[in-house]
């Protein structure tokens, strides 16, 4: 009944958490259109800092540890109508594809992509307690008909 109750909650929050994910992306569409190269080490620092303080948060919500602990928050991201799949997962990497880029970069650049991921990076090194390596397989801001992620300890 509370998994229920807690995938209703997270619906109704979805709306909100969508926004907040393609305002991050427009603000930085917008700072990379303006200044090009020089605003993408800008960008991955704002957004390695993101990942990191969204880690610590989803720390406290997680239950598991580890590279379960980062299945189990790639996981909601379905509740919060954000389609991505698992595609593999074990103790050492979690490999996730996408259908939509959250944060709206369609038919940007691979390289503001790679900016931007360093949010989730940041986030997944932060909860395994270890840095991980990311491999950008596939990217809707390069033109791909997907995203795929991914995450590796080193």
């Amino acid at each position: 009944m509370s998994k229920w109750i807690g995938k209703k909650i997270a619906k109704r929050f979805a709306p909100m958490m969508k926004h907040m994910y393609l305002t991050m992306g427009a603000f930085s569409k917008a700072f990379y259109e303006k200044y090009g190269k020089d605003a993408l080490p800008i960008i991955a620092e704002v957004m390695g800092e993101s990942g990191v303080e969204g880690a610590k948060i989803a720390q406290g919500m997680l239950k598991g540890k580890g590279m379960n602990a980062v299945r189990e928050l790639f996981g909601m991201m379905e509740m919060m109508d954000i389609p991505m799949e698992i595609i593999d997962s074990t103790d050492e990497m979690i490999h996730i594809k996408g259908a939509v880029c959250p944060m709206g970069l369609e038919g940007t650049s691979k390289e503001l992509c790679e900016a931007m991921m360093t949010s989730d990076k940041k986030m997944v090194s932060t909860i395994v307690g270890q840095e991980v390596e990311t491999k950008i397989l596939k990217s809707k801001a390069a033109g791909d008909e997907c995203c795929e992620v991914i995450f590796s300890k080193k």
